[in-house]
C-alpha cells in the first residue's frame, strides 16, 4: 500500500493499488489548524450533510448578513460595517463551519 501525503493537511495516507480516487478527511486531524480542518459552507436553508442536519427559518435566512456592530454609531452612519468573521475571514452570519472533506484524484496527481 502506497503513503501518500494530503495537499490540505500534509497528513499521511494509505491507498490500494488499484486505488485512483479518495476522500480524505481533514477534519478528524489531531495537530492541524481548525482553519485548515475546517471550511465555510453559505447558509440558503436547510442542509443535511455528512455533518450532520440544521434549520434555518426563511426569513432568517432572507435577513442574514444584517448585522452590524456598529449600527447607531457615527461610523456606522456613516457606512462602516464591522461583522464578526470566521476563521477563514468570511462573515459569521451566512456561513457556517463543517469539516473538511478533500477529493484527491490520484490517477492525474503529478506529484507521486
Amino acid at each position: 500500500m502506497p503513503i501518500k501525503i494530503c495537499p490540505i493537511c500534509q497528513q499521511r495516507y494509505t491507498v490500494g493499488f488499484d486505488c485512483t480516487d479518495v476522500i480524505h478527511n481533514c477534519g478528524e486531524q489531531v495537530g492541524v489548524s481548525n482553519t485548515i480542518k475546517q471550511e465555510d459552507v453559505v447558509v440558503i436553508g436547510n442542509w443535511e450533510d455528512f455533518s450532520g442536519t440544521g434549520s434555518e427559518a426563511p426569513q432568517d435566512v432572507m435577513r442574514q448578513g444584517m448585522t452590524n456592530e456598529l449600527w447607531g454609531t457615527r461610523p456606522g452612519i456613516e457606512g462602516e460595517k464591522k461583522e464578526a468573521l470566521t476563521r477563514r475571514g468570511v462573515r459569521a452570519s451566512t456561513h457556517r463551519q463543517r469539516g473538511k472533506l478533500t477529493y484527491i484524484d490520484l490517477k492525474n496527481d503529478k506529484r507521486n
